[in-house]
């Protein structure tokens, strides 16, 4: 009831402000729930995991926009006021937090349902007439393809801008934010970085990204017997990011290395530093393609690798692995295949979810080779049907590099963009690497969900 009270007056309070400043109001609301069911999550028989459970999502914002600031030297200022709130949880009688869905739900401030602030932020333009857009507080933000950087529904603390540059129709992006690794280390990580945006046959971006972890962790580095604890952990990130939009075709493309160095804090071999050079690469396409009938469809290939740690340079970790990329979608994993869920540097769970990637341990980066096609629709029914296989880049406890192979079989039906229905049926195969009995893994899922 308190928080409901605290809605309506904040709404009643909106209200009044447009009236006084002739701006314009909007809510926006969103709504998603899906049955789960997933079937040997440890990749290993012998000890079984199978989780079910209904997940829940539920977004409320508000957004007073166009509040007249005034005018300087002819430019008109103007700023909007933006909150929303974000709630996740599950229903029923199980309890799914366990290895590894534990690890998607630490990634969020609350997971009963509650609502916690993803979004509380000014946005203002033309600010002493300058044609740069700032923004100040909690808000959404996606760095390129998210490949480097990506709130992933918590929201970043901090202020960034973009705008046009007066050289060459470029434009340009800055942005200083504090962000949290987990729950148990918060208000640890910062992060700094800009990005400029090239036109041309396509659009190009360049961006630059630097992270200061100031909490204690450990690195997977191959020859550490102990715990390979370290501080003051600083990276950077360059990437090159390419998207190209023409007729029937699609295609993103993003190159990216890491440097930085560590201060080691653990009993281990380590010199005074570790020092971090990864890289990743990621290539997406798809078109339509005419199938029968004269009717087309969609044809789409992935192609993406993230760098392992070599075991031959001790003080040195090759694995690519940014601290706050895309992975996760309210308690699932967002990535390439519905069950593994891989991005370039992590997976999702298995035997060794005491590791940072979730794979076992000796190995880290993933290559990822996918391939799908969408036939037309059948009375607004559209079928996608994938295939992923999955490798590591390396493993330093053995010649096997096969984590795996995923089929994904999905129906749904899309109204106008606001509702949508969705069944899906993700068959995972292990690998060697994964599992050397090469178990078969399951992820059913049913889902409604609406926005407007």
């Amino acid at each position: 009831m308190k928080r409901l009270s605290l809605a309506l007056a904040l709404l009643s309070l909106c209200l009044e402000a447009r009236e006084a400043f002739a701006a314009s109001f909007d809510v926006s609301t969103e709504y998603r729930m899906r049955a789960l069911s997933y079937k040997n999550l440890n990749l290993n028989t012998a000890v079984p995991n199978s989780q079910s459970f209904i997940s829940q999502r539920a977004r409320l914002g508000f957004t007073l926009k166009d509040i007249d600031l005034g005018n300087f030297q002819g430019e008109q200022q103007s700023m909007d006021v933006a909150i929303r709130l974000h709630a996740i949880g599950v229903a029923g009688s199980t309890t799914p937090f366990q290895a590894p869905i534990l690890r998607a739900a630490e990634h969020y401030p609350n997971t009963s349902l509650s609502p916690f602030i993803e979004n509380a932020y000014l946005k203002v333009r033309s600010l002493a007439g300058s044609p740069w857009e700032a923004t100040f507080g909690l808000q959404s933000f996606t760095l390129g393809s998210g490949l480097l950087l990506d709130d992933d529904g918590t929201g970043l603390t901090g202020v960034s801008a973009k705008g046009p540059l007066p050289w060459l129709n470029l434009r340009g992006q800055a942005f200083a934010f504090q962000a949290r690794n987990s729950q148990a280390d918060p208000n640890d990580l910062d992060l700094f970085g800009l990005s400029l945006e090239i036109p041309a046959e396509g659009t190009w971006r360049v961006n630059q990204l630097i992270e200061r972890d100031r909490a204690q962790q450990t690195l997977p580095l191959a020859n550490c017997p102990g715990a390979c604890l370290v501080s003051r952990a600083t990276r950077w990130f360059s990437s090159l990011h390419y998207s190209f939009n023409y007729g029937p075709m699609v295609l993103e493309a993003e190159a990216a290395v890491e440097k930085g160095a560590a201060t080691p804090t653990g009993i281990a071999p380590l010199s005074n530093h570790v020092t971090f050079n990864g890289n990743a690469q990621v290539l997406r396409a798809k078109w339509k393609q005419p199938l029968w009938s004269d009717k087309q469809g969609i044809v789409r290939l992935l192609a993406a690798r993230g760098s392992g740690d070599d075991g031959s340079t001790p003080t040195t970790d090759e694995a690519f692995f940014p601290s706050v990329g895309h992975r996760y979608d309210g308690l699932e994993r967002s990535g390439w295949g519905e069950f593994f869920g891989a991005t370039p540097y992590d997976a999702f769970g298995g035997q060794s979810t005491t590791t940072a990637n979730g794979l076992q341990r000796g190995v880290s980066g993933i290559v990822t080779a996918g391939v799908g096609i969408t036939p037309p629709a059948y009375y607004g029914i559209v079928l996608d049907i994938d295939y992923y296989l999955y490798q590591a880049d390396r493993n330093n406890l053995g010649p096997a590099r096969n984590l795996g192979s995923e089929y994904n079989v999905r129906l749904r039906y899309d109204l106008l963009d606001r509702f949508s229905l969705k069944a899906s049926a993700a068959l995972f195969t292990a690998g060697v690497a994964s599992d050397p009995s090469k178990s078969s893994a399951r992820r059913y899922l049913l889902e409604a969900s609406g926005r407007f």
